[in-house]
């Protein structure tokens, strides 16, 4: 499988989760029309009035695990773009892939499976990167991204 494959498979595969969690939820998705600033999607709660989140989506099976955090090496300009404090928070959802690409779905008659997990983190008010490429952030092991979890996760955003 090409590298240009594989990283559209990643980016669909990572989709597909994000979208499983927040509807399984009840929560609302919508997507901008155009990347603006980093930004591939806003969440809504299902309760009017409530605030929103964006978030930046990567998907990968590149990163270490260190003590009870993700290590993952982020590119600066998304990094940059992540801290940024704007009009709403903001965060990065991290799909872990396994190495092998045979592994990352499987299905049978009684399920489909999509292989890792995802986790979520908040990079806002933290300095600007000067690094030339990447820039190394820890994702806490405790911040799955699972449907049980979003509300937990807008009440730490926001706090």
């Amino acid at each position: 499988m090409s590298t240009m494959a594989s990283n559209f498979i990643q980016e669909q595969l990572s989709w597909a989760y994000v979208r499983a969690v927040v509807y399984r939820a009840g929560w609302r998705l919508s997507l901008p029309e155009v990347d603006d600033h980093g930004i591939d999607g806003t969440l809504e709660a299902p309760v009017r009035g409530m605030s929103k989140v964006d978030f930046q989506l990567k998907a990968t099976t590149v990163y270490e695990t260190q003590n009870d955090r993700i290590a993952y090496d982020l590119r600066v300009e998304n990094y940059n773009q992540l801290v940024a404090e704007d009009d709403a928070p903001r965060v990065l959802i991290l799909l872990l892939m396994p190495d092998d690409p045979h592994q990352w779905l499987s299905h049978s008659v009684d399920q489909l499976c999509l292989r890792k997990c995802a986790y979520w983190v908040s990079l806002m008010g933290l300095p600007r990167s000067t690094n030339a490429s990447t820039h190394r952030v820890h994702v806490p092991l405790t911040n799955l991204f699972h449907p049980d979890d979003l509300q937990g996760m807008f009440d730490q955003v926001y706090r």
